[in-house]
């Protein structure tokens, strides 16, 4: 296995998804040189690119960054760093300024002012929508401002390993180009974590195919903590019908703003059943677990729910037309059922994206602690334009001060390794160990949760690790197979021992043994480091946020 190629650069940026793109524009527009690696194609096949094309923003003058934050705080059920949540919600109106600027087509009223929706959550209205409300109206015209700006971009690449120089800083990442069959060494003086999140992990989940958790792995390894991984959120839902397409159905136009019901095998409406009376007050997390539990205990149909779109009215069925899944042509009840869909927990920064290694930064979903237990609709996309461009400046900024690129650390032990993962029995085939890991996490680590299960979990997890180190990966597209599920076994553990960790229920997280929240002595993070052997040390920090919360006068 040989370096194909040596690349240097001012800034490198992982990721082709919103947080990466902005990243990479920001950082190109401060002058540096800028190369965005990726997976898949920038723009494409990422989180970003097939969510629904809104992100939150104080722009009405009934509302407030201010605002914005405390709703952020209470959906988080306090968990969130306030000083993060900060940034996003102040940094948010100079965002929606960018977008327009880079050409990204943001819905307006007649009067020219921006059209805004409100969303379950949110105390205002405060939603900014995209012409089509698809994700790609934002990557596309990001994509095409930032290669006519002049960033380089290599798709089709996977990062194994972020490299050191001889002063222990971040100094670019080896990766593998299957398409040439060899590894590719780039050199940077500063580098931009946007690997989005880890949703593979889970049977059931409308993430892209790629999110397999490779920053969090990243991180990990370079020996930066991961706060929150119990917090993964669930969307409560997702197409289920056999003969349609699997696509999420937007409970927050449908249900929220339209009127539709979702209802058990009985009949019953699963909102009222479970408290929801108030539509406000159908934020994911709560309508999740109620679907979950009346799939649990019986009252699911083939392991989902109907929703019912008689009860909204004509007028708004025809507005709502792009909302409602094709195919279902004149059928006004359908099977949807929760999928895993973001998590709020991640790498360990600051509020200005620092990991606290020198050289390297992070943006977007791969963060941890401005969500919190619970992630408001909207609030993604605004973290991943805030943070992307705030770390790309910044990493810019900081190659200004680094005259050069210093010599990187002997890859030799790296590239061994490496070679060593086409040395295995095949007794069982990656595929196969990726599949049961699927499984056990959405069993074992999904919605509903207990200390028997999780324990198994960790158990379970380390026999995968066994079995997979047995695989063989005969060619290049199966060596990143390999090591992308290495990475999403690391983060299935680290989901299920802070989901031990934490015995109570907040937010996302619901411990069926401990199904109450915890009071003020829960309201604290949890940490995952590793030690020496990357193995991991679980602890809760003992820092308690009542601080917070006297603040906001709650």
């Amino acid at each position: 296995m040989e370096v194909l190629e040596i690349i240097n650069t001012d800034v490198l940026v992982i990721g082709g998804g919103g947080a990466g793109l902005c990243a990479a524009i920001s950082s190109r527009k401060e002058g540096a040189e800028v190369l965005l690696i990726s997976k898949s194609r920038p723009g494409r096949a990422n989180n970003t690119a097939i969510s629904d094309g809104s992100f939150s923003a104080s722009t009405d003058e009934r509302d407030t960054p201010e605002q914005h934050l405390s709703d952020t705080l209470v959906a988080g059920r306090w968990i969130n760093r306030p000083e993060m949540v900060s940034t996003m919600t102040l940094g948010a109106q100079e965002q929606v300024e960018n977008l327009l600027s880079y050409g990204v087509p943001l819905q307006k009223k007649d009067n020219g002012k921006l059209r805004i929706v409100s969303l379950p959550g949110h105390s205002v209205a405060r939603n900014v929508v995209t012409e089509k409300s698809f994700g790609t109206d934002f990557t596309l015209p990001l994509f095409n401002f930032a290669k006519n700006l002049g960033v380089n971009f290599l798709a089709g690449v996977f990062v194994v390993h972020l490299c050191r120089n001889k002063h222990s800083d971040i100094a670019g990442a080896l990766v593998i180009d299957p398409a040439r069959q060899g590894l590719i060494l780039i050199q940077s003086k500063a580098t931009v974590l946007a690997t989005g999140g880890a949703g593979q992990i889970y049977s059931q989940t409308n993430n892209a195919p790629g999110t397999t958790g490779d920053g969090y792995a990243l991180a990990f390894r370079s020996g930066i903590p991961l706060i929150d991984m119990e917090f993964v959120q669930y969307y409560p839902t997702f197409m289920l019908e056999p003969s349609l397409a699997k696509t999420m159905v937007i409970y927050e136009i449908l249900v929220y703003r339209g009127g539709a019901r979702l209802l058990n095998n009985l009949g019953e409406n699963i909102a009222l059943r479970h408290g929801l009376k108030d539509p406000s007050a159908m934020t994911r997390d709560a309508l999740t677990l109620a679907i979950a539990k009346e799939i649990k205990e019986g009252r699911g149909i083939n392991g989902g729910v109907w929703m019912d779109l008689s009860t909204i009215p004509g007028d708004k069925i025809k507005r709502f037309q792009k909302f409602i899944p094709r195919g279902l042509k004149r059928k006004k009840l359908f099977l949807v059922a929760p999928v895993a869909h973001f998590f709020m927990g991640g790498i360990l920064v600051n509020e200005r994206g620092e990991t606290g290694i020198e050289g390297l930064y992070s943006a977007g979903e791969v963060n941890g602690g401005v969500h919190g237990a619970n992630r408001l609709g909207g609030n993604a996309l605004t973290e991943a334009w805030v943070y992307g461009d705030t770390t790309g400046r910044l990493a810019a900024q900081y190659t200004r001060r680094k005259k050069k690129v210093f010599s990187i650390e002997n890859l030799q032990s790296t590239i061994k390794d490496l070679e060593s993962y086409t040395e295995g029995k095949k007794q069982l085939s990656v595929e196969e160990v990726r599949s049961r890991l699927q499984h056990l996490m959405w069993k074992k680590a999904g919605i509903i949760r207990t200390r028997e299960e999780l324990s198994g979990l960790v158990s379970d997890i380390e026999k995968l690790k066994v079995k997979l180190s047995d695989t063989k990966a005969s060619d290049y597209k199966e060596l990143i197979n390999k090591l992308e599920t290495e990475n999403m076994l690391l983060v299935g553990k680290a989901v299920a021992l802070t989901a031990l960790l934490r015995k109570e229920s907040r937010g996302a997280h619901y411990r069926e043994d401990f199904p109450d929240e915890g009071g003020e002595q829960w309201v604290k993070n949890t940490y995952i480091k590793g030690n020496e052997g990357f193995e991991m040390c679980v602890s809760i920090n003992p820092k308690n946020k009542s601080i917070v919360i006297e603040r906001l006068g709650r």
